[in-house]
């Protein structure tokens, strides 16, 4: 069984990264948007496993972002969020562990550490292994 991942960031570098080191531990990237309201229509759609989200995107800032947390685990409370963002208030961190995220990650990520977090609840995905050049 592949994870299947939703990824909500605006950043088209920090989404492309994302999506490559996801895809090489086995996961399906299913789709990735840059905006709330396009997030909650896919999921809807897609139902994925895990949900990455950054919290601080143009038309959702900070705190804010929890009520799309809220929806997805309205929508389905055995999908997983994972939060990627670059504010560095504890106060986020804190209400959004407290909430139920799976993980809290500051930019730049430390895709090592979450990869591991990943594999600690899905057992099925695999170790991050380099590319080699040509």
């Amino acid at each position: 069984m592949s994870v299947r991942v939703l990824i909500v960031e605006d950043d088209p570098v920090t989404q492309r990264v994302l999506r490559q080191r996801l895809e090489r531990i086995g996961c399906i990237v299913m789709d990735v948007v840059d905006n709330a309201a396009d997030a909650q229509a896919r999921f809807r759609e897609l139902l994925p496993d895990l949900v990455t989200l950054d919290i601080e995107m143009p038309e959702l800032c900070g705190i804010d972002a929890m009520s799309l947390f809220n929806f997805v685990r309205a929508e389905n409370p055995n999908c997983e969020v994972v939060v990627i963002s670059g504010t560095a208030f504890p106060t986020y961190r804190e209400k959004f562990i407290k909430a139920g995220v799976l993980g809290f990650f500051h930019k730049p990520l430390d895709f090592d550490k979450l990869a591991i977090d990943l594999r600690a609840y899905f057992p099925e995905l695999k170790t991050d292994q380099p590319t080699r050049a040509l």
